[in-house]
């Protein structure tokens, strides 16, 4: 009975440890599809349709002309949260909308407005040769 335990609890503690490896391989994985993503596309936006935040910075871009990439996370399933996990180890922010522009993190919707109220989005778009 002794070692039926023990067999149980070695198995039990290899199988915790066989799912954390997967989910730092999976946080791993979608952290380097983020960067793929933001390193192939001018502008992306990871957002949620039913963000009202989202919505302001994707129609404030959508207003300037911006051509922008919009991965919808609330519409990927599982997918999608693992996306917002790895954004979280990638910005240090978990909320959205997160805007990225050259490759780099402008921010959420409050970051992106003042950037374009102030005339940097203006200068961080240039830089990429979006003329708004």
């Amino acid at each position: 009975m002794a070692s039926l335990l023990a067999s149980r609890q070695a198995f039990t503690a290899c199988r915790a440890t066989v799912r954390r490896s997967s989910v730092v391989r999976t946080m791993a994985s979608k952290a380097d599809s983020i960067k793929e993503t933001v390193a192939a596309n001018k502008v992306v936006v990871y957002s949620k349709t039913y963000c009202p935040y989202c919505t302001r910075a994707k129609g404030l871009l959508s207003d300037l002309k911006v051509p922008f990439k919009v991965l919808e996370l609330d519409t990927m399933g599982a997918e999608g949260t693992e996306l917002q996990d790895a954004l979280q180890t990638i910005t240090g922010r978990r909320t959205v909308p997160q805007v990225f522009v050259g490759g780099k993190f402008l921010g959420g919707c409050d970051d992106t407005v003042a950037a374009h109220a102030s005339g940097s989005l203006k200068t961080v778009l240039g830089g990429v040769g979006i003329s708004i």
